[in-house]
């Protein structure tokens, strides 16, 4: 038997595989059939979506539990544009997720000449949704601009990446082969006088709050200690969630949405933010959090480090060493929270304002958290319940609850879902999408299906694109469009061979996720918001 070639899409991904990516997300076209190749003789798995934006976006949950890169596979013109959605939202979040393309032959391109898929650049949709994106002309540019990709994905913060490679070169031979690449130096460290002004303010801090992001996820040992040291508050953004156990009592949870909390910021005196843009993303009812005292900011991003918030401190660099750092030189005293209560006192304040629409999806999220496994993860929708979920869904470890914050993409429930039980398929996944949402990206349910993967799918059914039309109602703007005919999910669940049910009422909610989970494939499970409301 002769030997097989060596083609400069097989170099591809060999060299991805070399590189730690063991799974491959994508639909297969005319145009990117070298790629496959490489894949069979790579012995990567191949995980058939029914959407490229959805391949992207489960390449985004399996990159999000995992913390390692995860690839997609498109077809040039239509192909990245379905994916350019999942791409956007991988940047927001700071996801590695890796995008292979193929691109019309070379001599096509820019010459208008009519050939299938053609764009007036390709790689420029790309560039705008990405940390590195670029189009190879020749093997070695491809294997120049791989490293550079992979760079930006293991970088402190990580960006996705894209690559794309025209038709006739993914198939041409090449004396290159696969090599890992060299990891990028260590994250900078920190300004030694900048550290010292940090210890300053500490030491003499009245009030201290703490903020963290997701990159502050690896952090939790560090800031508990620096929480406790300071009897101040602890905040966190929807990425930062459970980086100390939301059950401590200094931990006010993903609440900078809310009056209560954003009091609580402005009478700070001394305010650390690690790891997280501080963006109207995080907070929703305002672009710009109120801070009462001096701004301490951490973050390996120097742009952040300069952006429309005015830090007393500014410390580049890993917030794991750095908090750590701070936690070891502050003095442990009794202090604000001792004299304003614990964490609890100022939930009870906040939770007291809930009106009946937020109690009801207070209480299914109440019985979906009674219904899961201490370490499952929920991947959920811009949905109204996902929103509130954001602070009302406990949990105690980092990496357990994931919202497309950044970017607001309806979908990607689901799809990421279905990433993340790929990824660990011994771990308790949900995916938490509302009625409208989820018909985004339903279909691939059938994917969840033919992979036999247990997921309970929680359709939450309001009937209406509900904070829309409650946001249209307090602008005095007649709710137009907000309400739409669904199917019925049940029998559509049953249509792609999964299996569906309806629940009427919290308690049955929380029996239906539990038995999902002991059921092989997925479980559709719609819960009317109208058969939560107390009788």
């Amino acid at each position: 038997m002769s030997a097989v070639p060596w083609t400069v899409g097989r170099y591809v991904v060999e060299t991805i595989a070399a590189n730690g990516i063991d799974t491959v997300f994508g639909i297969p076209g005319v145009h990117n059939l070298e790629l496959y190749r490489g894949l069979e003789l790579a012995r990567l798995r191949h995980v058939l979506a029914r959407h490229e934006q959805n391949a992207g976006f489960a390449a985004d949950g399996y990159a999000r539990v995992t913390g390692r890169p995860a690839a997609a596979f498109v077809i040039s013109g239509p192909g990245l544009t379905n994916i350019l959605t999942a791409l956007a939202q991988a940047y927001s979040d700071s996801v590695p997720v890796l995008v292979i393309a193929s691109a019309p032959m070379r001599a096509s391109l820019g010459s208008n000449w009519g050939v299938l898929h053609e764009l007036g650049d390709q790689c420029a949709l790309a560039r705008a949704t990405c940390g590195f994106a670029a189009s190879a002309r020749t093997d070695e540019e491809a294997r120049e601009h791989l490293r550079r990709a992979f760079a930006t994905l293991r970088a402190p913060r990580p960006r996705p990446a894209y690559l794309d490679i025209p038709l006739d070169l993914l198939g041409q031979a090449t004396a290159l082969r696969p090599e890992r690449f060299d990891r990028d130096s260590a994250p900078p460290v920190p300004d030694s006088d900048a550290l010292a002004q940090a210890r300053q303010l500490l030491v003499g801090a009245k009030r201290p709050l703490i903020i963290c992001g997701g990159g502050a996820r690896g952090a939790g040992a560090a800031v508990r200690g620096l929480v406790e040291a300071l009897d101040g508050y602890l905040a966190t953004t929807a990425a930062g969630k459970g980086v100390v156990a939301e059950s401590h009592p200094a931990n006010l949870g993903a609440s900078l949405p809310y009056a209560v909390i954003q009091e609580l910021a402005a009478q700070a005196d001394v305010i650390v933010a690690a790891g997280t843009e501080l963006s109207e993303t995080d907070v929703y009812t305002t672009t710009r959090l109120p801070l009462g005292g001096p701004l301490i900011r951490i973050d390996v991003d120097e742009g952040k480090l300069a952006d429309h918030f005015s830090a007393a401190v500014r410390l580049r660099g890993d917030a794991a060493p750095i908090l750590a750092d701070l936690a070891a030189t502050t003095p442990r005293r009794a202090g604000w929270r001792s004299a304003a209560g614990d964490a609890a006192v100022h939930r009870r304040r906040l939770e007291a304002q809930f009106d009946v629409g937020t109690r009801v999806r207070l209480r299914a999220l109440l019985a979906l958290r009674a219904a899961l496994p201490a370490d499952a993860v929920v991947f959920s929708d811009m949905t109204q319940i996902a929103y509130l979920g954001n602070y009302a869904f406990g949990t105690e470890r980092p990496g357990q609850w994931f919202h497309p914050s950044g970017y607001g993409a309806l979908g990607y429930a689901l799809p990421a879902a279905i990433g993340a039980k790929i990824a660990q398929p011994q771990r308790a996944v949900v995916a938490l999408a509302g009625d409208f949402g989820v018909q985004f990206t339903l279909q691939e349910l059938m994917t969840a299906v033919e992979l036999d993967l247990t997921i309970p799918v929680i359709v939450w059914n309001n009937e209406a694109l509900g904070q829309i039309r409650d946001d249209m109602q307090a602008a005095g703007i007649a709710p137009i469009g907000v309400k739409g005919r669904n199917p019925d999910f049940v029998a559509l669940a049953a249509a792609c061979g999964a299996t569906g049910v309806r629940v009427r009422g919290a308690e049955a909610l929380s029996q239906a996720t539990r038995a999902a989970l002991t059921r092989s494939g997925p479980t559709l499970v719609e819960a009317v918001a109208a058969d939560f409301r107390p009788s």
